[in-house]
C-alpha cells in the first residue's frame, strides 16, 4: 500500500515524536524518541521545506527489537507518508533511522517530522 495518507482512518490523533533537519547531502538520519513518549502502533512522516525521497525506516524499540520498513516514496513538501503499521504493536520506540535521497535545491531547510498513533 503506497501513496500519501488520505483515508478517514488518518483523522485519529497523531502525536509528534520528534523532528530532524536534513541537509539533502547525507542519505541517512535519525530521530530519537525515547520511552517517555509512550507506546505506539503506527507511525508516519511529514516533510516540510522541500520534497524528499524516503527509502526505508529502521524502527528500534526499547527492548532492542527492530522493524525494517520499506517506504520508497517521494514526499512532496507539506506531504505525509501513509500510516505505517508497526510489526511490534504497543511498544516504546527508542529511535527511527531513515534513509533518503537527495532533493532538488529549494529555499530554506527541509524537516522530517515523525508522528505516532496509539
Amino acid at each position: 500500500m503506497g501513496g500519501l495518507a488520505t483515508s478517514r482512518a488518518e483523522s485519529a490523533t497523531w502525536y509528534l515524536l520528534g523532528k530532524r533537519k536534513v541537509n539533502g547531502l547525507a542519505d541517512h538520519d535519525r530521530i530519537d524518541v525515547g520511552a517517555g513518549a509512550g507506546t505506539f502502533d503506527k507511525i508516519r512522516l511529514h516533510v516540510t521545506g522541500n520534497d524528499l525521497m524516503i527509502y526505508d525506516l529502521d524502527v528500534r524499540y526499547g527492548n532492542g527489537a527492530r522493524d525494517d520498513l520499506p517506504v520508497r516514496l517521494l514526499i512532496p513538501q507539506g506531504g505525509y507518508t501513509r500510516a505505517i503499521d508497526l510489526r511490534f504493536n504497543n511498544r516504546f520506540i527508542r529511535y527511527v533511522d531513515f534513509n533518503y535521497g537527495k532533493f532538488a535545491d529549494g529555499d530554506g531547510a527541509t524537516w522530517v517530522e515523525l508522528y505516532g498513533q496509539r
